[in-house]
């Protein structure tokens, strides 16, 4: 399906798109079902519906140029369709252009004066024109012989003779810059007293000048922009600002805070992730924390409109900050909205224990399709469809708004539109998946469902066992692809079966066939740029984040020293710093982007050898802050490290937990791939046959011939000591070509020859605080090595 011509047209004909086919030029005015309608642009043809198989199977057929939005409201067609109420009117016109054209009206068998047999075309036209001027309406001759010309073009259709429906242009005559003006004064002042519409219209000439002044160059050019005063008080009133001024201050201030339109309302979604609507609420589930205890639970659910499939849904621990602790509160970020997005642009595994039917490969998405479009969908695939979100419509909370979240949406080409301030109809499909999750995933969880209501819970809820969060997470992803996608709903509808309801996996088979499917997988370094964002200053011994010392591994040495031998990013802003992604939930490992050969340098923790059990960075900072009230500093990262794991060394040494809470895995989040995959070696090789394998020869060897010396260990080209053999005896530092010796026969130090340079370990830089031109700079005390 991906690589088809017509999964390659479906994303770009749409409504008000202009196509080359039969060697002419149209455009598409509607669209429903496999029928497009087609409107002539060269000619004054009628509009000619034909099948959109047998149009993009066409030779010729070309799309030209895009339309907007695609809309099946038909409003291309206001003059060919049937207009309601004005049925008398056109049977009216048809039976005068049948008169002008056979001369003869229709129902009499004799000719009128004026259109007998003998009388010309101009001349009929002369006659009605006459007939029509003594009746009160004007209409030149010229003018019927221009409607006869239409009508006879769109096949004597009498539609064609009525006068189109003007539409009034808001504002007059008023210049688009003084309305734009007017709405923003009135704006300003939405926090403050209420004012007169006089002291307005001086302050909408005031905010003209200051804008226009230097544009126009003339002062009495931009006074011409102004209306007169009566025209501004109308203006005013029809644009309803007059009314907005005498409102409460708080109304005007709700109002001015409101996003602009569009927003809410029914939008008319054609294709999978055209629009797409983001919340989060309360699950109303317990849970058990990283300590142990009961806490709350939030759910964030990401729903395509078109087929109100759930594109992805993430659970977070949520909990106020405690207040004789000083602990942090907890709730969603925009690290867990970013790895949900990342989730919807992946199929989901199933997981072991799940119900078979909850495959993709049993249920009624077209699993053979995708599967030859995309290598991701195997047998072990859940049932819901991968859904690239077009447009997001969010809440205006701290997360969807954050800095973090909107550059990975601008990355991915994401479009995003914010809801009204307490306006659930904005995004209404999300809001009552919440309703639809409480009445039938939440209530089946018995162990922590705390029930719709106060009144409605029952007793013993903190008593009993309780989930983990990861554990919730799988529990709702197995619902999703089991029930929430496999249940008809009553608002999908087939077009040409709208007596059955569809399931969402039912719906996207139907608009999936139509708009097509393109798989967009993301490589592990792609995936990276979802993680959080921080600037650091690479050193000689690493750089820090959080008070953390990370330290590039033994296979990414080179790159990191060329990122030292530039000295500084030299990106707008950032100076000497370079862009290093992390992900809190595992912070054991970040990575530092090399932008000026777009590579990537994999850095550990420096003490990652301490801490065996997983932890997160909001556990680092909990201990970080124990650490400071006992006295000591967070910049301590060797003792903050010791007392985190001394938590983890307690807690399996001590007695097992009640059965009420069991473990105490700490939550880390969604997994992302961000690792890349090992290489294989022996990939590819065909199998040696054993059997065809022959011994060598022995060569003879003379008994007077002197033992063979041991040759010294060789250096690798370009260290500079190559000649050189080991003091110590030992094989020279794997890592010792990277960095040119300063000529002194100082030997490493032992520490750096004894260990092995392992793929994952972790290694120092000790570079030359000043390196110079050719890699030294002069100390010739200390060698230019890297210590393990």
């Amino acid at each position: 399906m991906a690589g088809s011509g017509e999964g390659r047209l479906a994303g770009s004909l749409s409504i008000g798109a202009r196509v080359r086919w039969q060697e002419r030029e149209w455009e598409v005015v509607a669209w429903q079902g496999s029928q497009v309608t087609l409107l002539p642009q060269e000619t004054e043809e009628a509009p000619r519906a034909v099948a959109y198989r047998w149009l993009v199977g066409s030779e010729d057929f070309a799309v030209l140029s895009g339309g907007g939005a695609p809309a099946a409201d038909g409003t291309a067609l206001d003059g060919w369709g049937r207009q309601e109420g004005r049925e008398e009117e056109a049977a009216l016109w048809q039976a005068r252009m049948v008169e002008i054209d056979t001369g003869l009206a229709p129902g009499r068998s004799e000719h009128a004066r004026g259109f007998g047999p003998e009388t010309t075309l101009a001349q009929r036209c002369a006659a009605m024109s006459a007939r029509l001027a003594a009746d009160g309406v004007r209409c030149s001759a010229h003018t019927l012989a221009d409607k006869r010309r239409k009508w006879k073009a769109a096949g004597e259709n009498p539609v064609v003779l009525l006068p189109a429906a003007r539409d009034k242009r808001a504002g007059g005559f008023t210049d688009p810059r003084c309305l734009t003006a007017m709405q923003d004064v009135v704006a300003r002042r939405a926090h403050e007293s209420d004012v007169t519409i006089e002291l307005i219209r001086e302050e909408v000439e005031d905010l003209l000048h200051s804008r226009y002044d230097e544009e126009l160059g003339d002062p009495a050019a931009v006074a011409a922009l102004l209306p007169s005063r009566s025209t501004f008080y109308l203006r005013m009133k029809e644009s309803g600002l007059a009314d907005i001024l005498d409102q409460p201050t708080r109304a005007r201030a709700a109002l001015a805070s409101t996003p602009p339109l569009p927003h809410g309302g029914r939008e008319v979604v054609l294709r999978p992730g055209q629009v797409t609507q983001v919340d989060t609420t309360p699950l109303r589930i317990l849970a058990r924390g990283d300590d142990g205890r009961p806490t709350s639970t939030e759910m964030t659910s990401l729903i395509d409109v078109a087929s109100h499939s759930m594109c992805a849904l993430m659970i977070t621990p949520s909990r106020p900050r405690d207040a004789e602790s000083g602990q942090a509160g907890q709730a969603t970020r925009a690290i867990d909205l970013t790895l949900m997005l990342a989730q919807a642009l992946a199929p989901w595994p199933v997981m072991p224990g799940w119900d078979p039917l909850s495959a993709a490969a049993t249920s009624s998405l077209p699993f053979g399709a995708l599967r030859a479009a995309d290598e991701r969908f195997t047998e072990a695939t859940a049932a819901r469809p991968v859904i690239r979100p077009e447009l997001i419509i969010y809440d205006q909370g701290s997360p969807y708004v954050s800095e973090h979240f909107t550059e990975v949406c601008d990355r991915l080409r994401i479009a995003r539109r914010p809801a009204r301030k307490k306006t659930g109809p904005d995004k209404s499909l999300v809001e009552h998946s919440f309703t639809t999750l409480a009445h039938r995933f939440s209530q089946y969880v018995r162990h922590g469902w705390q029930g719709r209501s106060h009144k409605k819970r029952g007793r013993g809820i903190e008593r009993m066992p309780l989930y983990t969060i990861a554990e919730l997470q799988q529990m709702a992803q197995e619902w999703v692809a089991l029930e929430y996608q496999q249940t008809p709903d009553a608002g999908l509808r087939n077009p040409f079966r709208p007596q059955v309801a569809l399931s969402p996996n039912d719906m996207y088979a139907v608009q999936v066939a139509r708009s097509g499917y393109r798989a967009v997988p993301l490589s592990p370094a792609q995936n990276r740029f979802f993680l959080l964002l921080r600037w650091v200053v690479p050193g000689k011994s690493g750089f820090m984040i959080n008070y953390r010392t990370y330290q590039p591994v033994a296979q990414d040495a080179a790159h990191y020293r060329e990122i030292l031998l530039r000295g500084g990013s030299k990106l707008p802003g950032a100076e000497d710093k370079w862009e290093c992604r992390f992900n809190p939930y595992r912070p054991e490992r970040v990575w530092l982007y090399g932008h000026t050969a777009g590579t990537w340098v994999t850095c550990d923790f420096r003490l990652r050898h301490l801490l065996h059990d997983p932890w997160t960075a909001d556990m680092w900072q909990e201990h970080a802050e124990q650490h400071r009230a006992a006295g000591g500093s967070e910049q301590d990262e060797e003792a903050i490290a010791l007392s985190l794991a001394q938590r983890d060394r307690r807690r399996r040494s001590r007695r097992p937990p009640p059965k009420r809470t069991g473990a105490e895995p700490p939550f880390q989040g969604l997994e992302l791939e961000t690792e890349q995959p090992s290489h294989d070696p022996y990939a590819g090789l065909k199998e040696f046959d054993l059997s065809t394998l022959r011994p060598y020869p022995a060569l003879p060897i003379s008994p007077l011939a002197p033992p063979s010396a041991a040759a010294p260990p060789a250096l690798p080209s370009g260290t500079g000591g190559a000649e050189r053999p080991s003091d110590s005896g030992q094989a020279p530092h794997p890592l010792a070509a990277l960095f040119p010796d300063d000529g002194d026969d100082s030997p490493p130090e032992a520490s750096a020859a004894g260990t092995s340079a392992a793929a994952d370990e972790v290694v120092e830089a000790e570079l030359l605080d000043d390196l110079g031109p050719d890699g030294d700079d002069g100390d010739e005390g200390e060698g230019d090595v890297w210590e393990m």
